[in-house]
């Protein structure tokens, strides 16, 4: 339970960087589809970039059995993420693909990003302590980039 605390603390700090960093309009739901399932789509078949959108690579976090990264999905002429792309690797298995909404996005958005952090495993606390580590690292730099 304490670990899922600091998860949600953490998850807060990245709320305020995003705050920081406000875009002009909230994440949609196509945007937050596009973040957790959309963007692999289109990895894997090799399809262009999203039409009116970027992507900007923030740094990853890396351990030696495991990794996250981080991509702003950025609307073209907006200058903040409007969500970002987290991926999380561990050795021999596939990538998973989660979508942080903007502060300001709906609320059901935000649940759907909280039921995708849980899987069936017996014990995610490990992997969430994690999260919150590579999250309060996406913070800073979210932070950082406010003053550029």
């Amino acid at each position: 339970m304490k670990k899922r605390i600091a998860f949600l603390s953490l998850s807060l700090m990245l709320i305020a960087a995003l705050k920081l960093n406000a875009q002009q309009a909230p994440t949609t739901s196509a945007e937050y589809l596009y973040g957790s399932v959309g963007y692999k789509l289109q990895l894997n078949n090799k399809l262009p970039m999203k039409e009116g959108y970027t992507l900007r690579d923030f740094s990853p976090v890396v351990e030696d059995t495991r990794q996250v990264e981080f991509k702003g999905l950025y609307r073209n002429g907006e200058k903040s993420p409007c969500a970002v792309i987290m991926i999380y690797t561990r050795l021999r298995m596939a990538p998973q693909y989660y979508c942080i909404p903007s502060a300001d996005a709906d609320a059901e958005l935000w649940k759907k990003f909280n039921a995708s952090l849980l899987d069936d495993s017996e014990n995610q606390q490990p992997q969430l302590q994690f999260f919150a580590y590579c999250i309060a690292h996406l913070s800073a730099q979210l932070a950082m980039n406010n003053g550029k």
